[in-house]
């Protein structure tokens, strides 16, 4: 399946002209999408887990924030985006330890990690951070 068309999907309960695409990814019959639903001047991601059902793509979560969301019985997909006005590009960010290339699109920035444990399960929570020029 197309990017396209998991856009399509998602974007059927928006009126035209509401939830641009900044980015996508997909994984084993999964996606992710972030769309730009703010007007004028107003930034207002919004993120939406589909999952491919019977050939079709339908929304299972969405959300306004970051977070990991479950797609397998313990496994899931961490979703880790803000905005990127005053960080230096390219953007990276760290994330159980290692650092990752953050993708930019719109004035903000994204990382996805699939196949992820729910990172609050750790004895100490290991969630993504945007990483500083001195780590």
């Amino acid at each position: 399946m197309t990017e396209q068309e998991i856009v399509a999907s998602v974007r059927k309960g928006y009126p035209d002209g509401v939830g641009v695409p900044l980015f996508v990814s997909q994984h084993r019959g999964h996606a992710v999408v972030l769309l730009e639903t703010g007007s004028g001047d107003v930034s207002y991601p919004y993120f939406s887990l589909c999952r491919l059902v019977d050939g079709e793509w339908r929304e299972v979560n969405s959300a306004n924030f970051s977070g990991w969301y479950q797609t397998e019985d313990d496994a899931g997909v961490v979703v880790f985006w803000d905005d990127a006005a005053g960080l230096d590009e390219p953007i990276e960010v760290v994330f159980k330890g290692e650092r990752w290339p953050a993708q930019t699109n719109g004035g903000v920035f994204w990382a996805v990690w699939w196949d992820e444990l729910d990172p609050s399960n750790y004895i100490e929570p290991q969630w993504p951070e945007v990483a500083t020029r001195a780590d």
